[in-house]
């Protein structure tokens, strides 16, 4: 019972913050008051108030600098949205984040395919050079990654597949350093993940739907078997 309940109070300090950023008329760039400042004026724990910073500092609205303080970051209608405020409380949950994009990003990756046009192409080859040479000076490249997925799911063509990826890319980002930095550190050269990306954009280009649907589910298992610790032996091949 405890554990629930100290999940549904710092949901609630998430979304009081987030209503004091707004009722203030807050910028970017502004401090906000110190953890303890923060405790006092919510009227709870300094546990609760850490847990709601970093719940906010995942979804990209605040920085926490070590020693200078907490800042705002960029601030726009999503921070209202309920689905971003759900994912905000899940957030420690990578898995979770991964099976939202299995499904997202794989139909995502089937329209592209058969929608994209020599322009979009032109930006997923560009951002995939961008991702070799930051893994070839030894960079997680998560980036890089955040920026294929985007992409490739804006050249569907679909608004409504866009706004979704938009609404919840902050968080989409978070899991993707999350991800990358424990493969750096775990599971050696990340050329692999580069392969894989090259791999659904080839089927892009032959435009082959099937085929790069099937390649981005594999591409985004693979990455659920390694957060998982399975051996790396039981990676699946298209």
């Amino acid at each position: 019972m405890s554990l629930i309940k100290r999940t549904k109070l710092y949901e609630e300090v998430v979304n009081r913050m987030l209503e004091m950023i707004k009722t203030n008329n807050m910028k970017a760039g502004e401090k906000l008051q110190s953890e303890k400042e923060l405790a006092s004026i919510f009227g709870v724990s300094r546990m609760a108030i850490r847990e709601a910073l970093s719940a906010l500092q995942s979804a990209g609205v605040i920085e926490v600098r070590h020693g200078s303080g907490i800042y705002l970051r960029d601030i726009n209608d999503q921070l209202t949205n309920p689905i971003s405020i759900k994912l905000l409380a899940g957030k420690e949950n990578l898995l979770n984040i991964l099976e939202l994009r299995k499904g997202l990003e794989s139909e995502a990756a089937y329209l592209t395919a058969i929608r994209a046009n020599q322009v979009h192409v032109k930006r997923l080859e560009e951002i995939l050079q961008q991702m070799d040479s930051e893994i070839s000076t030894g960079g997680t490249a998560a980036e890089e990654d955040f920026k294929f997925h985007r992409a490739l799911v804006r050249a569907t063509g679909n608004p409504v597949f866009a706004k979704v990826f938009d609404t919840i890319g902050n968080v989409f980002y978070e899991g993707l350093k999350s991800s990358h930095e424990f493969f750096s550190k775990n599971l050696g050269p990340r050329l692999v993940v580069l392969e894989e990306h090259r791999l659904i954009l080839d089927y892009i280009k032959q435009k082959k739907p099937a085929e790069a649907r099937e390649a981005m589910r594999v591409h985004l298992e693979n990455v659920e078997v390694k957060l998982r610790g399975l051996p790396s032996g039981k990676k699946r091949q298209v």
